[in-house]
């Protein structure tokens, strides 16, 4: 966690911490949602919610299907909220290599959460 408030820092990033969870918010263009993350043994999971809930659950859900069938890692799930969730990884047992693992499931989450936007906005 501390290599994570250490990058968000860095890039000017607002976070906030609480009960074990480290939450920030990522724009690009017109989207925006909260990702938050917490601590695993050896890695650091990541969890980035779209800001809206679909209009069709179970369409919804079929979707999820059909893009983990796509991801090279991570999954997308319906919350017990109705929001979509898309959750990965970031292994960080290497010392030398954690810093460019975490950007790299950070940019790895923000590129899934951007293209597949509209067709979980339109579900």
């Amino acid at each position: 966690m501390r290599l994570l408030k250490t990058l968000l820092d860095n890039e000017g990033a607002e976070w906030t911490e609480e009960s074990g969870w480290l939450r920030f918010r990522v724009r690009h263009g017109a989207a925006e949602w909260e990702t938050a993350c917490r601590a695993q043994e050896g890695g650091l999971l990541l969890y980035a919610a779209y800001p809206f809930r679909p209009a069709d659950a179970q369409k919804a859900l079929a979707a999820c299907a059909e893009i983990d069938r796509t991801l090279v890692r991570g999954a997308m799930f319906p919350a017990e909220d109705g929001t979509i969730v898309y959750r990965c990884r970031a292994e960080l047992d290497d010392v030398y290599g954690a810093e460019d693992r975490l950007r790299s499931a950070i940019a790895y989450s923000a590129k899934v959460m951007l293209r597949f936007w509209g067709q979980m906005s339109h579900t």
